[in-house]
């Protein structure tokens, strides 16, 4: 690797590759890398409606209904009409939706101990460090 880019573009195809394998060692096989993001987005959202989904992922209402459905009859997402107002619907990850999320966080620990694996403390910290003023900058 010479440039930075090099490095970007190997770290990013290194973790969806241990994110893969983690996911798919958990027979979590029925979805596809779209669909994934799909969920990771609906927890980050925190019950988003469909609405709030489609404004998110910059799709339409319709596309993003179908995504939902295809979600909802795999069984990671459940469809939640609003107490206040029965036409709105929140989308929830339920508990096989959980369970992708908690595959993820072993993933991110896999690639935390692979990246650790090849540094020394002093260079962890340091590491850590720039990571934390990259995300802090954006």
């Amino acid at each position: 690797m010479n440039s930075l880019k090099e490095a970007i573009i190997y770290l990013s195809d290194l973790i969806e590759k241990i994110l893969e394998e983690t996911i798919d060692q958990a027979d979590f096989s029925d979805l596809t890398q779209q669909q994934l993001y799909y969920l990771k987005v609906i927890v980050r959202l925190k019950n988003p409606t469909l609405t709030d989904l489609a404004r998110e992922l910059k799709l339409t209402k319709p596309t993003v209904t179908v995504l939902a459905d295809k979600l909802s009859e795999k069984g990671y997402i459940k469809r939640v009409h609003s107490d206040n107002d029965r036409r709105v619907i929140y989308l929830q990850i339920n508990d096989k939706g959980d369970k992708i999320n908690a595959l993820r966080a072993i993933a991110h620990e896999r690639m935390a101990e692979k990246i650790k694996s090849g540094l020394n403390e002093t260079e962890t910290a340091i590491l850590t460090e720039l990571l934390r003023k990259i995300v802090k900058g954006s």
